[in-house]
């Protein structure tokens, strides 16, 4: 899928490239591997990292005379964990190419052509179809880390009203992680768009940087809004802590309060249970029932005076 930009919009295959016309389109890995590569001349080093298995999440910036080239893992910010795509990007004079490394859901033509559509053929350039092709992918990331910041706010919540289970610090640590992810995400793209604004290659019109700058301007405040969801969370596992910490505090003094209430008691049963044999109360017909009232005001007294002090 190649359209060439001039007076409009038009696909254009293999043989009818003109690289004295802007030219862009996603190809597959398959159709980079057996026909461009051989035809721009691309190093063997871009054929091995397109193909590189998917195990790293850092991207890789390749920057050469001639051509830039770069693989991006793409992230669904809604659902960090779920199918991870991945787009090389190459930049020549005139020409850029989307190759579809990994993409299940198709996201990366879709983007494509939406980007095709939305740029004018008259002035499209290879920074405003790059810009918008990035745009487009990160138009819901925004309500996305929205999302997460309600769900920070019914922690938060939780916490407050305490109805927080035995679970809440594992969902705490589980949406660090998720953040994490998302900054890390956003990180390799300010990678590649560093690497465009230095342009080192001299591929882009310097007049043209504005789109970079604009678009790495937007990927740094996501990636600064993630990072302090994640310093949010750190605040709500230390007032989830604080609030463990007081629910026990609230325990161990009502255990206090109950021991001391109790300690005159004790004292008594231990006193009047050594039974020596001239203890005027064990013979007198009142020692029981004196015991009793005695011990009942010892209990009412101890909770007035704790009552007083704000301890119960």
């Amino acid at each position: 899928m190649l359209y060439s930009f001039s007076e409009a919009c038009k696909p254009v295959s293999l043989s009818e490239i003109d690289e004295n016309c802007l030219t862009a389109g996603v190809i597959t890995l398959a159709e980079f591997r057996e026909v461009f590569a051989a035809r721009f001349n691309f190093a063997s080093a871009v054929m091995e990292e397109a193909e590189r298995p998917d195990t790293r999440f850092r991207s890789t910036i390749d920057v050469t005379d001639g051509h830039l080239f770069c693989v991006v893992s793409l992230r669904d910010v809604a659902n960090v964990y779920g199918a991870r795509d991945r787009v090389g990007l190459i930049v020549r004079k005139n020409l850029l190419l989307l190759v579809s490394i990994k993409d299940d859901d198709e996201s990366i033509p879709q983007a494509f052509e939406e980007a095709a559509r939305r740029v004018n053929p008259k002035s499209a350039s290879i920074e405003r179809l790059i810009c918008m092709f990035f745009e487009l992918l990160l138009a819901d990331d925004g309500s996305d880390l929205e999302s997460y910041d309600n769900q920070i706010a019914m922690m938060e919540g939780m916490i407050e009203t305490g109805e927080t289970g035995k679970h809440f610090n594992g969902e705490i640590l589980s949406l660090r992680r998720r953040l994490l992810i998302i900054r890390n995400y956003y990180e390799q793209l300010l990678d590649i768009f560093d690497a465009m604004v230095e342009n080192e290659a001299d591929l882009f019109s310097e007049h043209r940087l504005h789109y970079f700058r604009a678009m790495r301007d937007k990927i740094a405040r996501l990636s600064a809004n993630a990072q302090l969801l994640r310093d949010s969370l750190v605040q709500v596992r230390e007032a989830y802590m604080a609030a463990l910490d007081y629910n026990a505090n609230r325990i161990m003094k009502v255990f206090t309060v109950v021991t001391t209430v109790f300690m005159p008691l004790t004292l008594l049963v231990g006193w009047y249970g050594m039974n020596f044999k001239y203890m005027p109360e064990l013979t007198s017909r009142f020692g029981y029932p004196a015991v009793i009232v005695l011990s009942v005001v010892v209990v009412i007294v101890s909770f007035i005076f704790f009552k007083r002090k704000k301890l119960l």
